[in-house]
């Protein structure tokens, strides 16, 4: 239907040659004349448009004119039509006027360029595509093979089109042949990245998700950071605002609880990591396609279970002249939704509140002296008041990023070279002039280079490298354990650091725990250790294609070789501290001096470690044969691949291999049809065990393409429904624990039961035997999931955009130990492993886009994406318990479990009447937490445990939306994400105040402080039960319950940006998490209390190109 649709539109062109014409159409103005006078011209448009030519009599209408146009504006019919005849014109409305003007002159120096249109594939070519000589009313078409030939003068751009196709121009230079592919102007008809290769995407029957990379720009340097809410059916969860951290995601969520869960993410055809994403800019990424169906993903066979990430880089373009685009932002970074805690004086009031309420003794920890010496200030270093959250932590930091990079190409070599550098430095609050200047500091440099070459119009050769590097300095110990070390450890035990009167060294405080040993000082920790780590990643791949025409038309070979290679080196500095305290009893008053007296002696020197060195690589290679023919209204296209994968970071490499291929259908695209297979490999299983096949198959129908439709289609313009069936495998099953070989015994030939020979002496002799540690899997086999998918694609107007899926998978085979194996019969040191887990997971997810031009110049760009998905726990190995709750079949995976707490205990004569609670060891008293005795056996025990919330810190929905404006040259947008459906559970034993032990009494956090249960007072909305100072007056409360379970949904106003475009210059100014807003209020919703916190950011770049 297409080419004769084409044939037609050519035909009809060549008539406009000889006998002329000039239509107007939706998409402008068309004209197409040869050798004939400009008067011809005018009558002809005068007769088929409404517009009228007013001129006098001395403007030379005879002269001969040769022009083809389409979709043209009227203004560039006319520059065209006039171009070198002398005349000008101004338009009014409908009128036309006409004037003598000087004529320009025209170059003498002329060649001829010959060449093929065609498509975005390059596979079909444009029949009737207009080819113009800009700034000239030369102009030619193509023939049926779309082959043009045309007369241009020395240094002249060709303008190439096409209805449904984007104008394009092309500097021809020199070049004798050039041939241009063209893209679509409608996206239905874009080409999209599918698994090993691209399809129309009105052919794809797949769910299938894509964006553009420009659509994940945001001023941040971690671009998984970027991408929950952005594309449907992608779970993610932020876990850090470190910078360069990496956010955990999931594609429909997670479907297994046995190995891994994440998806597979590929970069130009290669696997690369997470961590390897959260490096690539997103001026870089041409194209990021999300594969979730087991039809899109069954090409990359066991390692596509999970789903698969494709991103694709851009590239240059044949026959265009360089183009330079620089970019550079500075960044202000304030952290935001940070844990609050109290001030010294609020300490030590709540510490002896505690302790009465626990306690009969009227001895106070904190005398009256101590609390008002600290409340008024007497001496910071007697009476210290440590904000140890200000002390060690900046207000707020910069970082910077830089991007540069070239694309363009002759007619042999295109070329995209690409180099970024991202300058992030931490908030740790290090002094400038201390020996360790060990603030968070890390510069990468990314480096993606990709160029092509034609050896022969059949024959191409392509490289890609992507290079990081980088550099990170900071203390040696982790952001978290930084933060920990706040919470650890109260304001008022000792200050952070004595005057310095120069001794030569810093004057840390501390106390004694017992002889010998000290409090970590958590000033001290974080200024006194130093770690650089380098890290070098090369990514480099050489693909190579081959057309092979002459045997048949569509048939080509293709193959790709990659080195993946990562190194790391890091080595250590630290100093060992000075540790001081005021002497008990030395501090006068009346002089306001002090005693100090010296702990522990540091050292003057530093101590370094030796280079630490870890590195892997990963090798792998492909090799293709496709197909992709249309003959009339069918189009068939094929492929099979084979392919090979090892990856080392030992001695022992792991390995897999295995053969895929698809075959697609599409009937004048209208009823389509795709099926695919893996035939996979793994070295965990057997001889004669280690190879399955993994078929899918799907079917589409573009009703809307049916003539029935016809009435409808200025409403729905495109109605797809789609729906596909297929089985992946996944070998990394069972976890991190589960054995590796799954058919072979493991045995520690000397770690079994041992005899002793000879006497009691050091001449006796001790003989361990065998022991097995881990048993053969009986019948093992990969990890198994089907997946069933039902779509549908709407376009209404040609504005709105609705794509919708449901989907349910249906995981089994899953690796798991065995639970139901008791230790006393005889499995105490090891308990076999069986496929037998099952999980099911099920969801939809849409997406809404709607783009209009409003007003000339007026453009709105709104979109949203919704992902919802529930999994359920069909089978894990349990025992057998008494009651139906304690198991964890038939619940989701990430359910809590927990007691149901039903308030506090009022008295003591409740605490009578209720059911025991003993079991947790702590005296239960008023304004404990009082659990509910679910089996009635008047006795709180493990046993009434159930679940609490079907759901927990993985939210079952995500959403986002965001509205794009652009007004003549300024532009706006703003996003927005969410999660919901989603629980907290608070962790008490972590957050409890007080608590003494070897790190000192632990912080007490403001919430905490203004909302634990009092005795005599309204207690109905107490966030924390009866306050005590030692964890064993406590262990009832310290219990996952309903009590701690908190509402974690939130919605996050996630980025903001204003530009405005000067010629070759944008300047922007953009924010990123600029509010959150949440039930949960103590701290970010989506981070532990410990994390290092978000940041709210606040960025001023400029792009510029030429």
């Amino acid at each position: 239907m297409k080419k004769f649709l084409s044939a037609l539109m050519a035909l009809f062109c060549m008539a406009s040659t000889f006998g002329g014409s000039v239509l107007a159409q939706d998409a402008g103005l068309s004209l197409s004349m040869t050798d004939r006078s400009i008067q011809d011209c005018i009558d002809h448009i005068e007769r088929t448009t409404d517009y009228v030519f007013i001129f006098n009599k001395d403007i030379d209408t005879g002269q001969h004119v040769s022009i083809s146009v389409s979709g043209a504006t009227i203004n560039e019919l006319l520059q065209k039509l006039f171009y070198g005849t002398g005349i000008g014109y101004s338009v009014r409305g409908k009128q036309i006027s006409l004037s003598k003007t000087a004529p320009q002159k025209k170059n003498s120096s002329t060649h001829i360029v010959k060449g093929v249109v065609t498509d975005d594939s390059g596979e079909e070519p444009l029949i009737g595509a207009g080819v113009l000589v800009k700034g000239t009313g030369t102009g030619t078409i193509t023939n049926e093979l779309g082959e043009y030939s045309i007369e241009v003068p020395e240094n002249a751009t060709l303008i190439f089109s096409y209805i449904g196709f984007r104008q394009s121009e092309i500097l021809v230079g020199d070049l004798a042949i050039l041939n241009v592919k063209m893209m679509p102007d409608n996206e239905i008809m874009d080409a999209v990245v599918v698994g090993a290769g691209t399809q129309k995407r009105i052919s794809v029957t797949g769910s299938i998700t894509a964006v553009a990379g420009d659509k994940l720009r945001a001023p941040s340097s971690s671009l998984t950071n970027n991408l929950a809410g952005k594309l449907s059916g992608v779970i993610s969860v932020t876990t850090s605002g470190e910078p360069g951290s990496t956010s955990s995601f999931y594609i429909r969520g997670i479907n297994t609880f046995g190995g891994r869960s994440t998806p597979l993410i590929m970069l130009d055809g290669v696997e690369i990591s997470a961590a390897d994403l959260n490096n690539i800019p997103s001026e870089t990424i041409e194209s990021f396609s999300i594969l979730k169906d087991a039809s899109a993903t069954a090409i990359y066979g066991a390692r596509g279970a999970n789903g698969v990430m494709l991103i694709t880089t851009k590239t240059g373009t044949e026959n265009t002249k360089a183009k330079i685009n620089v970019t550079y932002e500075h960044s202000f970074l304030q952290p935001v939704n940070v844990v609050d805690y109290t001030d010294g004086v609020t300490f030590m009031e709540t510490y002896n509140y505690a302790h009465r309420m626990r306690s009969s003794s009227p001895l106070q920890k904190y005398s009256d002296v101590k609390i008002e010496g600290t409340r008024n200030h007497v001496n910071e270093y007697v009476y210290p008041d440590v904000d140890w959250y200000s002390l060690m932590l900046k207000k707020f930091t910069m970082n910077e990023r830089a991007n540069i990079n070239i694309q363009g190409g002759g007619s042999h070599v295109t070329y995209y070279m690409s180099l970024q550098l991202n300058h992030d430095s931490g908030m740790l609050n290090v002094p400038k002039n201390y020996s360790l200047d060990n603030n968070h500091n890390q510069m990468r440099y990314i480096f993606q280079n990709n160029l092509q070459y034609k050896v022969s119009n059949s024959t191409t050769l392509g490289l890609r490298m992507n290079a990081q590097i980088s550099n990170l300095k900071s203390p040696n110990t982790s952001s978290d354990a930084i933060f920990k070390e706040i919470y650890k450890n109260n304001p008022v035990l000792y200050p952070a650091v004595f005057p310095d009167d120069g001794c030569g060294h810093m004057k840390f405080g501390s106390e004694f725990i017992s002889s010998g040993s000290y409090y970590t000082n958590p000033y001290a920790n974080m200024l006194n250790s130093f770690k650089e780590v380098n890290e070098n990643k090369l990514n480099v791949s050489l693909n190579f294609d081959q057309k092979l025409d002459f045997i048949t038309q569509g048939l080509s070979l293709s193959a790709l070789v990659n080195f993946n290679a990562w190194s790391n080196a890091s080595y250590t500095r630290s100093l060992s501290p000075y540790l001081y305290r005021v002497a008990p009893d030395s501090y006068n008053v009346v002089a306001d001096k002090y005693v100090l007296d010296l702990l522990k002696e540091g050292e003057t020197y530093i101590n370094q470690s030796g280079v630490s060195k870890t590195s892997d690589n990963l090798f792998y290679f492909d090799a293709r044969a496709n197909y992709n023919r249309r003959f009339g209204k069918h189009t068939v296209t094929g492929m099979l691949m084979y392919m090979m994968r090892q990856y080392r970071i030992s001695v022992l490499p792991s390995r897999n291999q295995g053969f895929s291929g698809r075959a697609t259908y599409d009937y004048d695209n209208r009823y389509l049809a795709e099926v695919n297979f893996g035939y996979n490999g793994t070295e965990r299983l057997g001889k004669g065990e280690r190879f399955e096949l993994f078929p899918a198959m799907s079917l589409g129908w573009v009703v809307s393409n049916e003539n029935f439709w016809t009435p409808l289609k200025n409403v729905v313009t495109h109605l797809k429904i789609r729906s596909s069936y297929g089985l992946v495998g996944s070998d990394e099953t069972g976890g991190s624990n589960a054995p590796y070989y799954m058919y072979m015994y493991k045995v520690n030939l000397y770690g079994g039961p041992f005899f002793q020979s000879g006497m009691q002496s050091d001449y006796s002799y001790k003989y361990n035997g065998p022991i097995i540690t881990d048993y053969p899997v009986e019948n093992p086999s990969w990890e198994r999931s089907k997946q069933f998918d039902l779509g549908l694609d709407i376009h209404l107007f040609n504005d709105l955009q609705i794509v919708f899926d449901w989907f349910d998978y249906q995981r089994e085979r899953i690796l798991i130990e065995r639970a139901s194996f008791p230790d006393i019969m005889g499995y105490m040191g090891v308990k076999p492993w069986a496929n037998l887990g099952k999980v099911n997971n099920r969801g939809v997810e849409f997406s809404v886009n709607y783009r209009k031009e409003i007003i000339p110049e007026l453009t709105i760009d709104l979109r949203s994406n919704f992902t919802y998905t529930a999994n359920k726990l069909v089978y894990k190995d349990e025992p057998e318990y008494d009651y139906s709750w304690q198991t964890q079949t038939g619940k989701p995976l990430n359910a809590l479990y927990g007691f149901i707490c039903d308030g506090f205990f009022s008295d003591e004569e409740d605490i009578a009447r209720h059911a025991d609670q003993s079991f947790f060891g702590s005296h239960v008293m008023p304004g404990d937490l009082k659990y509910r005795d679910i089996n009635g056996d008047g006795a709180i025990t493990s046993e009434d445990k159930v679940m609490l919330s079907p759901y927990g810190s993985t939210p079952r929905i995500q959403y986002g939306f965001g509205i794009s404006v652009t007004w003549k040259k300024l532009d706006a947008s703003v996003f927005f994400n969410g999660s919901a459906k989603r629980k907290i559970m608070l962790d008490p034993s972590s957050l409890q105040p007080f608590n003494q032990s070897w790190t000192a009494d632990r912080n007490l956090m403001q919430w905490i402080a203004d909302g634990y249960w009092k005795e005599g007072t309204d207690n109905s909305k107490a966030v924390w039960p009866r306050l005590a100072t030692a964890q064993a007056q406590q262990e009832n409360n310290l219990n996952p319950s309903t009590f701690w379970m908190k509402d974690g949904s939130f919605l996050r106003f996630k980025t903001l940006e204003v530009g405005y475009t000067f010629p070759h210059c944008r300047v922007y100014v953009s924010g990123d998490n600029l509010a959150v807003w949440s039930k949960f209020k103590y701290w970010d919703p989506e981070l532990q209390y410990n994390t290092y916190p978000l940041s709210r950011t606040f960025n001023v770049g400029v792009q510029v190109n030429f």
